[in-house]
């Protein structure tokens, strides 16, 4: 045996074994890493592997069959002795062994430290505490006091390529969002303006002064099976400095005691002071189940890909197959519930507006109202805090034609300090003396989601609404370089052509609305504030040919134009209609003229009206030269 351990070492067998294993290593670890990178799928580290085992013994064999000579390779036993280089030949391996090594270190500390921003240095590798608690809610006053303790968690990267991990990385990152958005010393910048940098390559500081933040959270998540790997780190914009970088392995079950840490972590960096109290509330708001977050993830897709186009209704059906999915899973989702009662709203609001959409079934309207107030109940009963659940409390009431005590309904939600706003509140409060509380209202939402397109449309149409002109067409200047979207621009033309600036509001109506129906609309409404009856009628008959039946639609045109008694009629069929209230309430809040109707012509809407605390007639913001009344 002795004799063959020297033969073995003498043909260099056991230094070609180790220089294989290695350069196998060094081979797996590199695939492990840029596979993701390039999409390979998770077959070829597999193969790799494969590979390089079946490899080994052939290598072995390999060496001991054969010799490297100064003539080339030939068979060990056709090597005269005297004549052998097997000495010079070890030393060669020894180096290339030395090498090899030195490659593997160096690619390791390249992929911990360099080789992407979303893979920080670890400092440590944690052991997850997978225990979750759930305490009652504590109401916390978000009050920020130090500017630098503000942050924004960018969507971590997906460095798997299963079919879900881009949803499911998604869904962690909100999760992180909403947990430190519990802190009330601590800003965080709302998901849709964190979520607007995914995917492209914006330097952090960059990041940060659109934001308005201190510091950036980046990482990412790599997901093998049931294995999972997470990196954060928590950047100091100003200087890149790293306050703090951690990596967690652990499995997907420990997902959400991963989340919990991470945003733990980033609060004790940021010198945010964490009790019980504060720890609970930050664990109450996470889901504890990961098809659901995944579901919700892919729903959430889908919603925002409704808003905006012409298969609304098509879209948000689609949406609410995987909200219910999720809700299934996880029957304490408020969100989901949230998100699931869109549908619903829209169905209702078609129905009355008398649009026709094929896509909308008699079942649809059946059933929608009870589905509206199941899914709102469940909001209430499962919301995260006091600001969602008043909210929704508003939205609930208005929606639903729960009006008594709606004025002051509408003051409360309005006055809350959460970075939360009720999504029908401006149509309560603008055009019934409250659009400088909407306006502070969707001040303080911008301060956290200052990307977030709704907040500059609202509050420029609430500085509209006021009579404040320059301070409407500055704030909807400053949205469009900020989160410019089809509304906005609608808003900022209204406010220019009001302001007599009627060639500029033309041209941006032909050049900055991109669907044909907005064009038409804000073109009508620019020829009534110029009091051009002509103009106004052509738009008008234009808009209805190619867009309508719109009943809605019909009474602001015909309001706007001075058509009292049109008005009235059309308000009337409105009203006869289920859930007519609400699209009397959109047209009194488009048209931005005043009573658009008499409250004669609406009795149902009149008799809810009367219950609710709003004065009548509404506000008249912009003078529109045809309508007389």
């Amino acid at each position: 045996m002795s004799g063959l351990f020297e033969e073995l070492k003498r043909r260099n067998v056991f230094r070609v074994g180790l220089a294989y294993l290695v350069a196998g290593w060094l081979l797996l670890q590199i695939v492990d890493v840029i596979g993701p990178i390039l999409h390979f799928s998770d077959d070829v580290a597999r193969y790799v592997l494969f590979f390089v085992a079946i490899g080994f013994l052939p290598a072995l064999i390999i060496a001991w069959v054969f010799e490297w000579t100064p003539e080339g390779v030939k068979r060990e036993s056709d090597v005269d002795r005297s004549r052998s280089i097997a000495l010079r030949t070890a030393r060669k391996l020894d180096r290339a062994i030395i090498v090899i090594l030195l490659l593997a270190v160096s690619f390791l500390l390249f992929d911990r430290l360099a080789l992407d921003r979303d893979e920080p240095d670890s400092g440590s590798t944690a052991q997850i505490d997978t225990s979750n608690q759930f305490l009652e809610e504590s109401q916390v006053t978000a009050v920020i006091q130090d500017t630098r303790k503000s942050v924004a968690v960018l969507p971590f990267v997906a460095m798997s390529n299963g079919p879900d991990d881009d949803y499911f990385t998604d869904g962690l990152t909100e999760e992180i969002i909403n947990a430190l958005a519990q802190l009330p010393d601590l800003l965080v910048t709302a998901r849709t303006s964190a979520f607007h940098f995914k995917g492209q390559n914006v330097p952090i500081e960059d990041i940060a002064r659109q934001l308005g933040v201190a510091n950036i959270v980046e990482g990412s998540v790599r997901r093998a099976g049931d294995q999972l790997r997470i990196t954060a780190q928590l950047i100091r914009a100003d200087d890149g400095f790293h306050l703090w970088s951690e990596t967690f392995d652990g499995r997907t079950t420990d997902t959400f005691a991963v989340q919990q840490a991470i945003a733990e972590k980033i609060a004790l960096a940021l010198d945010v002071v964490l009790d019980d109290t504060l720890r609970n509330r930050m664990r109450s708001v996470g889901i504890s189940n990961v098809e659901a977050f995944t579901e919700y993830q892919k729903g959430r897709e889908l919603f925002e890909r409704a808003h905006g186009s012409d298969n609304l209704i098509s879209l948000l059906r689609q949406g609410n197959a995987h909200f219910e999915a999720a809700v299934e899973l996880a029957p304490d989702f408020p969100d989901a519930y949230q998100n699931i009662t869109d549908l619903y709203s829209h169905i209702l609001m078609s129905q009355a507006n008398g649009e026709l959409d094929g896509t909308i079934t008699d079942d649809d309207v059946k059933y929608a109202l009870e589905n509206l107030r199941r899914n709102y109940e469940l909001v209430v009963r499962y919301a995260d805090d006091a600001s969602q659940r008043l909210s929704v409390e508003h939205d609930s009431a208005l929606v639903l034609g729960n009006w008594n005590g709606l004025s002051a309904l509408v003051d409360s939600s309005l006055s809350t300090t959460g970075c939360v706003a009720a999504y029908w509140i401006h149509f309560p409060s603008a055009a019934f003396g409250k659009a400088r509380k909407l306006k502070e209202a969707f001040q303080r939402l911008a301060t956290c989601d200052p990307l977030l397109t709704r907040s500059w449309r609202i509050m420029a149409e609430a500085q509209l609404w006021e009579g404040d002109l320059a301070g409407a067409i500055s704030t909807a200047e400053t949205g469009m370089g900020q989160a410019p979207s089809e509304w906005l621009t609608r808003a900022y033309i209204l406010a220019l052509a009001a302001d007599g600036q009627f060639p500029k509001a033309k041209q941006l109506a032909s050049t900055h609305l991109r669907s044909d129906s907005e064009q038409l609309f804000a073109k009508f409404m620019i020829a009534a504030i110029a009091g051009d009856e002509p103009a106004a009628l052509e738009y008008q008959e234009e808009f209805l040919g190619k867009h309508g039946p719109n009943d809605y639609i019909s009474l602001v045109m015909e309001a706007a134009r001075g058509n009292l008694n049109e008005a009235n009629r059309l308000a009337g069929l409105i009203d006869s209609r289920p859930f007519g209230y609400m699209s009397l309430m959109q047209t009194i809040y488009w048209c931005t003229c005043g009573a658009p109707f008499d409250l004669e012509a609406t009795p149902v809407f009149s008799s809810m009206l009367a219950g609710s605390g709003l004065p009548w007639p509404p506000v008249k913001p912009l003078n529109f030269p045809l309508k007389d009344w």
